[in-house]
């Protein structure tokens, strides 16, 4: 039986009916206060083939059947004539006209659009577009299909002629599909059935792809890696880690970026169209339970990562930088492991002027006016998420992700930067665990009020809290191993006298008289690798996991690739390798020692 739906959402006034009869597409839009005959009439009106046709408006309850009467019927009974359309059109109504019946759907799952990419590999997971309305992905039924009679005459053909042509053989039924080497030179064709949780909707959507599926790359250096990480992390003590900058797109537009930045990657590698596919295929088979990115793009976010992490079981969230700049960071969140509590994401700038947790800061900073500027004109942030692992009561991840200003001769800023987003992350942990942690800065002179060791060990046998919320900092941090900002996530403290201080060839801008501590315990989750950042003017570690040592431990750190591997193709980005970085990916564990929680003395929960 041909299907009438119902669009009928409770927050609009209006609802929209739509049908196929004698072989076009009928659509109205009417009142959900309007009573049905109305309605009815106005159905039988818009079929008339003669629009100045007029028929007598009374309503009529008998039903009869003449050539092109409407009615509308529910389990067997007419329906009221003066029952209104928000109540009249229901699952399960009939809608007759003539001699033709339709039966009613309300807000059927629906796809509004599919398409499938212009750049298909083998090796390489299809993710396809897909926007649905009343339906979800999970719920919906796939069939990936592969031509078989194609022909390289037919390769050039529109994609609708190509899809009446040619025989199709069904290779897969989930929602992506990785073509192998069989599939080169074939056309791909998807049909998708939408459904929900109650219901799926048998008219199917399909879309024929514009490209025939090409051979891959060949091996690249992240498929080594996924040796690693075949399976994921098991149990709820352990659970894996990415952080990632991911090169965003809006960066290699511009003729710049292909010929100074990057001339050793071919234009092909550096497409959006091309990389995401990489990406895809690289972040995906780390099978990481938190996934932090830097320079995401919005649309790379939306499009493509954002679908196929949420049909993974991953949390997904986006935060833009400031301004009109279409990239930021993503953190992606495995359900499973996590449950996500809260997120408190800051525009740096911002927080500066509207925290108070940096109203000292910024007292200090107003008397070097120049410096606060070029501070304020950056348009860094930080994405900030408060996680509960599931499976216990009082274990928390407080988890930050970043990227800090990238100019070489700005590592001032950098730890202003990272203070910033210090003094947010101990302010967001104190609604926990008050007190739990804290950051401070003095002047040359000042007494920096911290306990000795003794006396800070004595408090840490006597005094308890829950619950217990570990710190997890990661991100592009600009900064190489020996800079101000390692030393000052590492140990705790910057002095007056660093170096970064005085870097800036603007002595207006150089801090004298500042120093810098905080009370987390952090190290370096992946060490210190030769490099993160592998291009063809600067190889060196700019990326970081830095952990909360008093909770966690690393459990494995999955090898970065090699000078030579990264060398065969020059430098990156290449044809085998989406970013000028490479991903940190480590394995994190809970300490046991960690189920008794300690704080230094004066702390309360």
């Amino acid at each position: 039986m041909p299907i009438a739906v119902v669009r009928s959402i409770k927050e609009e006034e209006f609802l929209t009916i739509s049908f196929t009869y004698e072989g076009k597409n009928r659509k109205m839009q009417r009142s959900k206060d309007e009573i049905v005959c109305k309605a009815l009439t106005r159905i039988e009106v818009s079929l008339k083939k003669t629009k100045k046709a007029k028929r007598d408006n009374s309503c009529d309850d008998s039903g009869n059947s003449e050539d092109g009467r409407a009615s509308l019927w529910f389990k067997g009974e007419l329906v009221n004539s003066n029952v209104t359309n928000d109540l009249a059109w229901r699952d399960e109504a009939i809608l007759k006209i003539g001699d033709q019946t339709f039966s009613v759907q309300v807000n059927p799952p629906t796809v509004l659009s599919l398409g499938l990419p212009d750049n298909i590999m083998t090796g390489f997971p299809v993710l396809p577009s897909l926007n649905l309305e009343f339906a979800d992905k999970q719920h919906c039924k796939y069939g990936w299909y592969k031509s078989t009679n194609h022909s390289e005459e037919q390769a050039s053909s529109v994609p609708a002629t190509v899809s009446e042509v040619l025989n199709w053989e069904k290779v897969g039924d989930e929602s992506l599909y990785t073509p192998s080497i069989l599939d080169v030179g074939c056309f791909l064709k998807l049909v998708c059935a939408p459904g929900n949780a109650s219901k799926l909707n048998e008219a199917t959507s399909v879309v024929t792809s514009s490209v025939t599926v090409a051979a891959g790359p060949g091996n690249c250096p992240f498929d080594a890696r996924h040796m690693y990480t075949k399976k994921p992390t098991a149990g709820q003590h352990t659970f894996r880690v990415v952080s990632y900058n991911i090169l965003a797109d809006t960066y290699l537009k511009d003729d710049f970026a292909r010929t100074v930045l990057f001339p050793y990657c071919p234009p092909y590698a550096l497409d959006l169209s091309y990389r995401q596919q990489l990406l895809l295929k690289e972040i995906t088979g780390y099978n990481a339970d938190i996934i932090c990115l830097q320079e995401c793009g919005s649309k790379l976010f939306k499009y493509n990562l954002c679908p196929a992490l949420e049909t993974m079981g991953f949390e997904c969230l986006l935060k833009c930088k400031g301004g009109e700049v279409p990239e930021g960071e993503a953190t992606f969140v495995q359900k499973d492991k996590f449950s996500l509590l809260s997120q408190h994401d800051i525009t740096l700038n911002e927080a500066l002027l509207m925290n108070s947790a940096n109203e000292a800061l910024l007292g200090h900073l107003s008397a070097l006016p120049i410096l606060l500027q070029t501070l304020q004109k950056r348009n860094a942030i930080a994405q900030l998420s408060i996680l509960k692992v599931t499976g216990f009561e009082n274990k928390y991840l407080c988890v930050a992700n970043t990227h800090l200003y990238f100019k070489p001769n700005y590592p001032h800023i950098r730890l202003l930067q990272v203070y910033i987003i210090l003094n947010h992350a101990r302010e967001v942990i104190s609604k926990f665990c008050p007190g739990a942690t804290g950051t401070s800065f003095h002047s040359p002179g000042n007494v920096n009020a911290e306990m000795d060791n003794a006396s800070r060990e004595k408090a840490n046998d006597t005094v308890h809290c829950q619950p217990q919320v570990a710190f997890l900092f990661c991100g592009d941090f600009n900064s190489i191993p020996r800079s101000g900002v390692v030393e000052l996530l590492i140990s705790g403290h910057i002095d007056v006298t660093h170096c970064d201080w005085i870097f800036c060839e603007d002595k207006e801008e150089h801090c004298t008289n500042l120093s810098l501590s905080h009370d987390f315990n952090l190290f370096s989750a992946c060490g210190f690798p030769p490099f993160t950042n592998f291009t063809g003017g600067f190889k060196g570690t700019l990326d970081y996991i830095f952990a909360d040592k008093k909770y966690l431990e690393v459990e494995a750190v999955i090898p970065l690739p090699s000078e030579d591997d990264l060398s065969l193709h020059f430098a990156l980005p290449s044809v085998v390798q989406p970013s000028d970085h490479l991903a940190l990916v480590c394995d994190l564990k809970w300490k046991q020692e960690s189920e008794n929680f300690h704080l230094t003395a004066g702390q309360n929960c």
